[in-house]
């Protein structure tokens, strides 16, 4: 499968490959399968260090009036004046100011499910359409050491999700959020347990595959399924009909359910990786060979927003209400 057109993946301004960041290696991953896929891709990125991912930057070498641009959410306005463009809504890092500032036909994907799309189900798939892919280090691995029966726990966006909160006992290991995935996988592999109070860290589940019981500080009022509905399994754990990741615990009472799965969890993550690139990778690649008149634009997915857009004293977006 190819695309007539190319295809340029702006993650941010000043987009620097960082292994620390999820969106930014998941943006050089989505890279990776498209060039893979024989498409003509580059990425943005300042930084020309090698990456273990994708290394085909861009250096103005592209024709961008034939060219279709992936802005990551934080992106305000089109800095690159292109044709073709798609907002990629990677993480609840936008508000009224980016959306205001997007074309009205700009077509709108999401790496992870909204409050939203339970809201309005009927526009899943065709307004609601997802974009993910999952990079999981082949180190991540349960090195079968001996472990110190103690806690490591990340805030990371905590306060995003969080009023108040536990704290970890106190003699638990903060995992400093400057830490790579890499580098955390010897203190995943030297605890007994990990507590992330960022429900949607990658770390839950790099925790979870080397071996530690990995533990998601519940978000108040959002069960586990509802969790699970923002993330970007949503569409797995539906197509699959469950409502458990193995190997992690929503809640300190679901311990057990992750200790009695925890030898399930590399084989499931393996298949989810298959499933996102069948089941979103490949219709994406299908719309931008059409882009014009699909229906996943920016005014259908943000109607609240008409343009010429005026904007309301308070914008309500997944859980977040972003005031002006």
């Amino acid at each position: 499968m190819s695309s007539t057109k190319n295809i340029l993946i702006y993650p941010s301004n000043n987009c620097s490959f960082d292994i620390k960041c999820g969106g930014i290696v998941c943006s050089f991953l989505l890279a990776k399968y498209l060039d893979e896929l024989n498409i003509n891709v580059r990425i943005y990125n300042v930084n020309k260090t090698q990456n273990a991912i994708f290394n085909k930057n861009y250096n103005n070498d592209l024709d961008l009036n034939k060219t279709i641009v992936i802005y990551g959410e934080t992106i305000i306005g089109n800095p690159l004046n292109a044709k073709y463009v798609v907002r990629w809504i990677l993480g609840p890092h936008y508000n009224n100011e980016h959306i205001l500032s997007w074309g009205k036909n700009d077509l709108v994907y999401y790496f992870n499910a909204e409050t939203k799309f339970s809201v309005h189900p009927n526009k899943i798939g065709n307004i609601y359409k997802l974009l993910s892919c999952i990079y999981i280090p082949p180190e991540c691995i349960n090195l079968n050491l001996q472990r110190n029966n103690h806690y490591c726990y990340t805030m990371r966006k905590k306060h995003i999700f969080h009023k108040k909160i536990i704290l970890p006992p106190a003699n638990s290991f903060k995992i400093n959020d400057a830490l790579t995935p890499i580098d955390s996988i010897p203190i995943f592999n030297k605890y007994t347990y990990f507590i992330s109070y960022d429900p949607l860290t990658f770390f839950s589940i790099i925790a979870a595959l080397c071996g530690c019981i990995s533990i998601i500080y519940p978000i108040e009022g959002v069960n586990e399924t509802q969790w699970l509905n923002m993330t970007g399994v949503a569409s797995y754990t539906k197509y699959k009909n469950i409502n458990k990741l193995y190997g992690i615990a929503y809640g300190v009472e679901n311990i057990p359910f992750a200790l009695q799965t925890m030898h399930l969890i590399k084989d499931q993550w393996i298949d989810i990786q298959h499933f996102v690139k069948e089941k979103t990778l490949i219709p994406f690649i299908e719309d931008i060979n059409i882009f014009s008149g699909l229906p996943n634009i920016v005014k259908n997915n943000f109607p609240i927003l008409p343009h010429p857009f005026k904007k309301p004293a308070h914008y309500k977006m997944g859980n977040f209400t972003f005031n002006n």
